[in-house]
């Protein structure tokens, strides 16, 4: 089940349902070091890509801003506080996977990136679908090519 704007859950068959018809929209936060030489991803638990390292991020709900979701996703999937005007708008992607956390569906998905400056990775406090981070070069060629793409549309800004 995911969340509703007014704080209930969204039954899983409806989830499943939604993201076998249509395209989700989505917000990804790639947090950077100070000096933009590094970005902290997390290994992910579920599919689609599961045990790769990616930004976190997931569905907007239905009357929630696209910030106000950034926002959510950072606290509920890392533990962080973050300041709303210090999101660094990235841009819009397209994502498409042969899979997701549904048999049988793939995943879809149009993604409002941001970046984010992060000083203090101590208050990090993990969720379910996350097992580690970790810090990796921005110059990381084994990165995921989506997160690649992402990153470097963030340093030219």
């Amino acid at each position: 089940m995911i969340k509703n704007t007014d704080g209930g859950l969204l039954p899983r068959e409806t989830y499943r349902e939604i993201m076998d018809l249509a395209p989700i929209c989505s917000v990804d936060i790639l947090f950077f070091n100070k000096d933009k030489t590094e970005v902290l991803l997390f290994k992910r638990e579920n599919e689609p890509l599961k045990g790769v390292y990616y930004g976190i991020g997931g569905m907007i709900k239905k009357n929630e801003t696209i910030e106000s979701c950034a926002l959510r996703q950072a606290k509920r999937e890392a533990g962080l506080n973050i300041s709303r005007d210090e999101l660094i708008f990235g841009g819009i992607q397209e994502e498409i996977h042969p899979n997701s956390v549904f048999e049988n569906v793939s995943y879809h998905a149009i993604n409002i990136f941001y970046g984010y400056i992060l000083d203090d990775i101590e208050q990090i406090k993990l969720d379910e679908q996350h097992e580690e981070y970790k810090w990796f070069s921005v110059n990381n060629e084994t990165l995921h090519p989506f997160i690649t793409a992402k990153i470097k549309k963030l340093l030219e800004i």
